[in-house]
């Protein structure tokens, strides 16, 4: 009887040999993906909605108050980048230093507020400094360390940086909104077209899901959203009714104006993917997922902002040619 009752006992524990686990069927594992997925992407899509929101309430209203709150956004973004990458590289094992980087988010807002652009750059060499320091007289760094180190002011560091530069003195309000709404439509044309009619891999060894497809996608939407700013901007002048706008249109010449939004959204576009990449590749050098876990869906500032921060630059230096070409009324524009 105790040879049975045991015997009883093992066949209601695990199966036999001749006995196999039932397996879920191929329906059921569909729904449960499914499910999943629509989960994933409706966190997605509401976290995109409240950033946005959040972006529209500080450029449309805060903004108008003081043209200055709108640094707050960047230097949020500046810290949480910066403190992003730095998790990112210490979980490769690089043994990078935080000392420098947290030297450079307590002085590069102020040195920013006294000598403007010039700040940035100066921030960035204080923080370089006390890299070198630490490097030369503890002997706890390798050169490649100390190499790193830098390349986390730098990347994301004076790139976020430089959105304060633009807000204030390189494109203002149109060039920000430029820096949203590219990327987002690039996006969303690349992932439309990508996901229907995309065959070629674009960097299957970075990025296996791009494809050139979906980058003809980018390209269209990069170009519709452009075309919705120079409306709002050279053509209806919807944003002279509001305050602290800056630049308010790029020429009174149509012609003209059609010829630079389309190429500074191709631009900011370009940026953006190669931004992607880069951030994408990052990751699979140091073995992560997510950069971090502050937008649910999303990731982190590093995950959500990749395009944004690498365009960040060419849209300064577009806008300081600009700048420099109107003021010397070259060519008439």
């Amino acid at each position: 009887m105790k040879n049975n009752n045991e015997n009883t006992q093992n066949r209601d524990v695990a199966p036999t040999q001749n006995e196999q686990p039932i397996a879920p069927t191929a329906e059921a594992t569909s729904r449960s993906d499914n499910k999943k997925g629509m989960s994933s992407g409706l966190k997605r899509l509401l976290t995109g909605l409240v950033l946005m929101g959040v972006m529209l309430f500080f450029l449309l209203y805060l903004r108008t108050l003081s043209v200055h709150t709108f640094d707050v956004i960047g230097m949020f973004f500046v810290v949480m980048g910066g403190l992003e990458m730095y998790r990112a590289l210490k979980a490769g094992k690089h043994n990078v230093m935080l000392a420098p980087l947290v030297v450079f988010f307590v002085v590069v807002y102020p040195l920013f507020w006294f000598f403007h652009t010039e700040g940035i750059m100066i921030a960035t060499a204080v923080a370089s400094c006390v890299a070198l320091a630490i490097f030369t007289f503890r002997h706890t760094h390798t050169l490649q360390d100390l190499g790193l180190t830098i390349f986390n002011i730098v990347y994301p560091g004076v790139f976020v940086a430089m959105i304060m530069a633009v807000n204030l003195y390189a494109g203002n309000l149109l060039a920000l909104l430029l820096l949203i709404a590219v990327p987002l439509a690039s996006d969303a044309g690349a992932y439309f077209v990508g996901s229907k009619f995309g065959k070629r891999k674009l960097c299957p060894t970075i990025s296996p899901k791009k494809s050139v497809e979906g980058l003809y996608g980018g390209v269209v939407g990069a170009l519709v959203a452009g075309a919705a700013v120079m409306l709002l901007f050279d053509v209806f002048h919807v944003m002279d009714n509001f305050a602290n706008v800056g630049l308010k249109a790029l020429s009174d010449k149509l012609w003209v104006s059609i010829l630079l939004y389309a190429l500074l959204s191709v631009l900011v576009m370009v940026a953006g993917m190669v931004g992607d990449l880069v951030a994408s590749w990052v990751k699979r050098q140091v073995g992560i997922k997510d950069y971090g876990k502050i937008f649910p869906g999303h990731g982190g500032v590093m995950d959500r902002m990749d395009s944004v921060i690498f365009a960040m630059p060419v849209v300064y230096l577009f806008f300081t040619v600009y700048n420099a070409v109107v003021d010397g009324a070259v060519f008439g524009l």
